[in-house]
């Protein structure tokens, strides 16, 4: 049975809550997840005193969290929040009556606790070594430097989208004088950072709801093809260059705007704000999103720790969300392996021919340990459905172009009409790319038919190239005949993309 866990986060602008499921096999998957603009943090003043309402729509909004969590049959409730009540002069007021009323026992996160589960959530699920990591929210913003993925510097600003918006009147009173008078505030505040230099020339990675709007902003705008946040990669000079338009419209035209929500609107350019000062002081290379962040991370601590402990941060994102995937949809493992091991070899054997950089190795892996997803779904056509999950699934560890390709080459496994099915993902593709999933996926197939039984009794094979010749030896616990047989469809395609004749040579012990 999967055991459950719910993570409520209680922040200054809004109260979020996930709910994850992780199966015997260790594998974890989101099931559900709510959100509510409550705006804890609104109006707090210099007093630093959460007001009423605010406590109320709160209050109102944790009540139905806790009938959600009760309702999954959750085995542990996580309640965390952060900046809002982490200053209020009336914490502990506070607390005592969202225990009362509620039944939840929130624990105020620390500034350094709270940089560290976002960095979390982040680095488990993209593989970066070096970067800038800024999360935005109501309240603070947090900073942090990480390299060889360990956080080195962080800090904390105590003050954030709502905050800002409230000091230098960013709403409805929003006037290009108002944001230089902030933008001056926030570069000051950044310049009196001494490790955040523009020297180290380190990529800046986002996170935070605002932030996500902003990335969704910049999908319509430039007609990006997918739909996934995460990861989502802009140069710099794009994401001020929304900025900069958001600032020109008027407070209805913001909240009016396309991919922000109305509730987000008021508060969206003291949000972005921060972004915009962070930009130019550092001058990255590249500015990165990531939808994960301090709820995935608590996830990460709390909980899988206490399944599978391994060492954080995970240290290959991509295998760990390749092996998640398969116990997931409780796939065949040691098949899986071995397709990846067969077509990994007649990758390498075959590079001199081929000319494909190592790191299409990435592509091959993901496409080969994964080009049996569709299975669930039905077998007809499984290569198809196995494009699709694996263009879904939230691969980690890949960029979505590589996500898209591998979609490609593990639907090129079976004989099919998948370009045509999913034209509109095809023709967005350049020739070069066409041919590497010609070239990834004649392997796949290969590989997939000397393993067809999946009863594992290939054991390893060998590979010979010659000038006009490349011969693959089988070598089996029994012989091998329908295996071999099986790839004689596939030789002359083989010749058009090589150049060699392909010979299968068996051998069994």
């Amino acid at each position: 049975m999967d055991k459950k866990v719910g993570i409520i986060d209680l922040g200054s602008n809004s109260v979020r809550m996930i709910v994850v499921a992780v199966n015997e096999r260790g594998a974890y998957r989101l099931i559900d997840q709510a959100k509510s603009m409550d705006r804890l943090g609104q109006g707090m003043g210099d007093e630093e005193i959460i007001q009423e309402e605010s406590l109320s729509r709160s209050l109102s909004t944790l009540k139905v969290f806790k009938k959600f969590v009760d309702s999954y049959d959750v085995d542990l409730v996580i309640p965390v929040a952060t900046a809002a009540l982490r200053r209020a002069a009336n914490q502990k007021e506070v607390l005592k009556r969202i225990k009362k009323e509620t039944g939840l026992r929130f624990q105020v996160l620390s500034t350094d606790r709270e940089a560290y589960y976002s960095y979390l959530g982040a680095i488990n699920t993209l593989a970066l070594e070096d970067f800038i990591m800024v999360d935005i929210g109501g309240g603070s913003i947090q900073i942090a430097k990480v390299q060889n993925r360990k956080i080195q510097q962080a800090v904390n600003l105590p003050f954030g989208a709502i905050t800002l918006t409230e000091k230098y009147r960013l709403s409805h009173e929003f006037t290009e004088a108002a944001r230089q008078e902030a933008l001056s505030f926030l570069q000051e505040a950044l310049y009196n950072i001494p490790w955040l230099s523009k020297e180290d020339g380190l990529p800046v990675l986002g996170l935070g709801g605002t932030l996500r709007s902003l990335g969704r902003i910049a999908q319509q705008k430039y007609a990006y093809e997918f739909n996934s946040l995460h990861n989502l990669q802009l140069s710099p000079d794009k994401a001020l260059e929304i900025i900069d338009e958001l600032a020109e419209k008027t407070h209805g035209e913001r909240i009016k705007t396309p991919c922000i929500a109305t509730d987000r609107g008021d508060i969206i350019m003291g949000g972005l704000l921060p972004l915009q000062a962070l930009l130019r002081h550092l001058q990255p290379p590249n500015y990165i999103l990531s939808t994960s962040g301090l709820r995935e991370g608590l996830f990460f601590e709390k909980f899988l720790q206490d399944l599978s402990p391994q060492p954080m941060p995970i240290q290959n994102v991509l295998d760990h969300s390749l092996y998640n995937t398969l116990g997931r949809y409780n796939m065949n493992i040691t098949h899986a392996e071995k397709i990846h091991y067969i077509s990994l070899k007649l990758f390498r054997a075959l590079q001199r021919v081929h000319n494909l950089s190592s790191k299409y190795e990435r592509v091959l892996r993901t496409a080969s340990l994964l080009h049996d997803l569709g299975m669930n779904v039905d077998y007809y056509n499984h290569h198809n459905h196995s494009f699709y999950l694996i263009l879904h699934s939230r691969i980690y560890g890949l960029s979505h172009r590589e996500i898209l390709l591998s979609a490609f080459v593990a639907g090129e496994h079976r004989d099919s009409k998948l370009k045509q099915v999913h034209e509109p993902y095809f023709e967005r593709l350049s020739l070069e790319e066409k041919k590497i999933i010609e070239i990834l996926g004649m392997f796949l197939k290969i590989s997939e038919m000397l393993d067809r039984n999946q009863y594992g009794q290939l054991t390893k094979i060998s590979t010979f190239l010659e000038e006009k010749d490349f011969t693959v030896t089988l070598l089996s616990s029994e012989a091998i005949g329908i295996e071999a047989f099986s790839i004689e469809p596939f030789k002359d395609e083989f010749y058009d993309l090589f150049g060699k004749q392909l010979h299968i040579n068996t051998d069994h012990y």
